[in-house]
């Protein structure tokens, strides 16, 4: 059994390796925002940090402290160019192949299994599905969900999909108050901006673009939010997020296409400074975008890997918006996501934060923000995140080679400290097999795709042992999955596509249930609506997140999506609007 002998060998790997494995904190300390590096910090406790003598790579104890310079190449000396791709050396040639790729570069296909899909099925899931995108007005319905700072204060705008937020009903006026850290917002974030860049570029849609332009611009201010003043030599370091002014506004016809609703956002009772062991909040008073913003540091790999993987459809985004104000904010995210992923290659593949004062430096003691922290343990532990940020910094390969992007001792031992760490491990995997199918850089791709129907094998028919197994999310985890890895070059089989209906329409019966779509219709009365279960729908049981319900959009738009798979909906009907639900 995997607990009985993965643990021991790790251990005594950790102490071949040399020094004192770190202590996980106690988990009942953790509050909630916490979970997601929960998982890194027990694999901390089984396998000790590598010796930089063994990997020739940068080790936290070598990391400069606070207000010293990391030696890193500074990303912010030269613009990276946003619209085109380094050239690197690729299987296709950069002047005979459109720039981004328009399918899947090359056969691959899978044995089918299962009872196949009656057409009438397939009719019958579309129409469920597309039905609830049209009565909830999905997209409309996060543009009035989500905050940030809007266009009416003269800063700079965007939007996010926070989590530790009150809706506060009074009247005409909802009020979005702040509650809590909301240390990883961009999971949620990064599956919307995903799926309203499919919806956009489906359909056209005004609204599914603003989505686009506004979550494109919510991303960038993770990044403009972490400048310590106009003289920051570092624009392009992460935060967890950008807590700027308290603000009142409408959500007029002009700017929102919208009825001239009324909403506020308040963020000033998270005003205050705080130290927890994955991340410190602080002020600074003189960024040179909102003035007076509050920052959390220490962006780490829970959001980051979801980040990189939607991070492959936005090149389509910048060649192919119908609208110019959308591909402006979305080439500016390209720009800092490739100058974020440059910063984590040249200081040796660490996700660098700043403190209080603006100095850059490498999170010491703990693997969240690294992806070489267990390289002496295996060469090809987490290798498909190194591999991603490659790709979205330069074009091309310059960590090992990741061969089918799992096997590793990582891959096997992190998702039995925790559930969490699947979700960390299978999106850098299409992570990196998507930037390598945006970035040409075919065999590497072919290869990765190889190990994604591994792991889809490896989820559907999992072994008596596989940790995640029990876990009461797993089974609708596994079908969001499968649509995501579907959207990248994986053919579904019968088996699998059955399994994603399933939990789909789990979630669709619930979320048609709903009461709360439209927070100022006068049927909902005065009164807080938290996030989960107030003014969003509570996760269905064992059915897909809300954030996650629309991902067919993504799926139907890839150029990857690959024909010899058995899709689960009809592509036609979601492409057009005035088919859905009928």
């Amino acid at each position: 059994m995997r607990r009985s002998w993965f643990l021991p060998v790790v251990f005594a790997l950790a102490c071949d390796a040399g020094g004192t494995a770190p202590v996980a904190p106690d988990p009942g300390v953790l509050d909630p925002g916490d979970a997601w590096e929960a998982g890194d910090l027990a694999l901390e406790a089984a396998a000790d940090a590598p010796d930089a003598s063994e990997t020739g790579e940068v080790q936290p104890g070598d990391a400069e402290r606070p207000g010293e310079d990391a030696g890193a190449a500074d990303p912010g000396e030269g613009e990276p160019d946003a619209t085109v791709p380094d050239p690197g050396p690729g299987d296709a040639d950069a002047g005979e192949v459109e720039w981004p790729p328009r399918a899947l570069p090359f056969a691959f296909s899978r044995p089918d299994e299962g009872e196949p899909l009656t057409p009438g099925e397939v009719e019958d899931f579309t129409r469920r599905v597309t039905g609830l995108w049209k009565r909830s007005d999905y997209f409309r319905w996060i543009l009035r969900t989500s905050h940030g700072v809007d266009p009416s204060t003269g800063k700079p705008d965007f939007l996010n999909w926070w989590n530790d937020v009150l809706a506060v009903k009074a009247g005409d006026l909802v009020t979005f108050r702040q509650v809590g850290g909301d240390h990883n917002l961009w999971i949620a974030s990064s599956k919307v901006l995903a799926q309203a860049i499919g919806g956009y570029l489906l359909t056209g849609d005004w609204v599914a673009g603003k989505v686009v332009e506004q979550y494109c611009k919510g991303l960038t201010a993770t990044m403009k939010g972490m400048v310590y003043d106009q003289n920051d030599p570092l624009p392009y370091l992460m935060s967890r997020n950008t807590m700027a002014m308290d603000h009142a506004f409408a959500l007029d016809e002009a700017t929102w296409h919208d009825d001239g609703r009324k909403k506020a956002v308040e963020y000033s009772s998270q005003y205050y400074p705080y130290e927890n062991w994955n991340t410190h909040r602080f002020e600074y008073k003189n960024n040179p975008f909102w003035g007076d913003v509050w920052v959390t540091n220490m962006r780490s790999k829970d959001d980051v890997c979801h980040i990189v993987r939607t991070a492959a459809f936005l090149p389509y985004v910048v060649s192919d918006a119908p609208d110019e104000w959308v591909r402006e904010a979305c080439a500016e995210t390209m720009e800092y996501l490739k100058g974020f992923n440059r910063d984590i290659v040249d200081s040796g593949y660490y996700i660098r934060t700043k403190d209080a004062e603006g100095h850059a430096y490498i999170i010491p003691d703990q693997d969240l923000g690294s992806y070489v922290w267990y390289v002496g343990l295996d060469e090809r532990n987490e290798c498909t995140a190194r591999l991603a940020s490659d790709l979205i910094a330069y074009g091309h390969r310059l960590t090992g080679d990741c061969g089918t992007g799992t096997g590793s001792l990582y891959d096997t031992v992190a998702v039995i400290t925790h559930y969490y760490n699947y979700a960390i491990i299978r999106n850098y995997h299409m992570a990196a097999l998507g930037n390598a199918l945006v970035y040409r850089q075919d065999a590497e791709a072919l290869a990765l795709l190889e190990g994604l129907a591994e792991r889809a094998d490896s989820y559907t028919h999992p072994s008596p042992d596989e940790p995640g197994a029990t876990h009461p999310n797993w089974n609708s985890d596994v079908a969001e999955f499968l649509v995501q890895a579907a959207s990248l070059g994986l053919p579904l089989t019968s088996l699998e596509a059955r399994l994603v209906h399933t939990h789909w329409l789990q979630a669709v019966e619930a979320y048609e249930q709903f009461p709360r779509w439209d927070l100022w219709d006068a049927s909902v009365p005065d009164g807080e609506y938290p996030a989960n279960g107030g003014f969003r729908p509570p996760r269905a049981p064992d059915g897909v997140d809300i954030e996650s319900v629309a991902l067919f959009l993504e799926y139907c738009f890839s150029p990857f999506r690959n024909p010899t798979g058995v899709s689960p909906v009809d592509c036609e009907v979601v492409r057009d609007p005035t088919r859905w639900g009928t």
